[in-house]
């Protein structure tokens, strides 16, 4: 998993470098990582980290609240990448318009620290086993957004938000409005 990586040049290179990104950020934490968003916009990538609630209904929810940033910013293509625990793994999505992948690395939790070498193999998953929870998530297309629907993008989402958007270009977190 330590291998070096040249610059993403394809969608799935992309998908695999931000499996790559969870991964070191795993070691780096050592502990569980919130699930790491990177939405392509034509303003630029952003990077959000969100907490998924255990509930369902605020999973839900927490949900459509990034399927309304992801429609508001006109995102075409987004990756998630995160820890899942059946298999023990750190896992990355990718969905675009035109195509999907998604992949996994499993983690050896002995020894501890955990390390690079802790990681098995990039292993690829066919597509349809995707959570089509995950595919609603990508906006089927503009749609106008209301000033009360920006005001709550505000609220969880922008500078001051409970889970800023980083501009990835500028590393800028910016208000939204």
């Amino acid at each position: 998993m330590d291998r070096m990586v040249p610059e993403p040049r394809t969608f799935k290179e992309l998908v695999e470098a931000d499996l790559r990104r969870a991964a070191r950020l795993v070691i780096k934490v050592q502990d569980e990582i919130d699930p790491q968003f990177r939405m392509s916009t034509p303003e630029g990538d952003y990077w959000i980290a969100v907490t998924l609630p255990a509930d369902g209904h605020e999973r839900t929810q927490m949900l459509r609240r990034l399927s309304t940033f992801m429609a508001w910013k006109q995102v075409r293509a987004f990756s998630m990448a995160c820890e899942m625990y059946e298999p023990d793994a750190v896992y990355c999505v990718g969905l675009g318009v035109n195509e999907q992948h998604h992949c996994l690395a499993r983690i050896r939790r002995q020894p501890r620290p955990w390390a690079s070498n802790n990681f098995g193999n990039v292993e690829w998953l066919p597509g349809a086993s995707i959570d089509p929870a995950i595919h609603d998530l990508l906006p089927r297309g503009p749609r106008p957004m209301t000033p009360k629907e920006i005001s709550a993008l505000e609220k969880w989402f922008g500078a001051s938000g409970t889970f800023p958007a980083v501009h990835i270009p500028t590393g800028e977190v910016r208000g939204l409005k």
